[in-house]
């Protein structure tokens, strides 16, 4: 007898979640390299439960990155990082990832940036 193993339709990344309104720059003000971005939820619910970013150079070296629970969920999460200018600077071009964890799924999304000034 053949073994029944149903397979369960999980929804895409860019239905779980949308990530907006990237950002990578330099403020002059204090001296670092800015990612950031908007994580919201597909629908209402609090279902983003971590986010986390990384920046990698447009080699693939990666300069920084963070990851973090948040204990009671989230409708929108607005991850950010600093990091010192050191390895890049404006006009270089860097790879982005905004990733975590909506109601038990993972989601990556990866975005190619300029720096630019804030």
């Amino acid at each position: 007898m053949a073994e029944n193993k149903p397979q369960l339709e999980k929804p895409s990344r860019t239905e779980v979640v949308s990530v907006t309104d990237w950002v990578a720059c330099h403020n002059s003000n204090d001296n670092f390299i800015v990612l950031s971005c908007t994580v919201t939820s597909a629908d209402s619910s609090a279902g983003i439960t971590g986010v986390g970013l990384i920046l990698n150079t447009h080699d693939g070296t990666t300069l920084a990155s963070f990851y973090t629970a948040l204990s009671s969920g989230s409708e929108i999460a607005y991850p950010a990082l600093n990091l010192t200018p050191g390895e890049v600077s404006v006009g270089d071009n860097v790879s982005a990832v905004a990733q975590g964890e909506w109601n038990g799924q993972h989601f990556f999304f990866e975005q190619d940036l300029t720096i630019s000034n804030c």
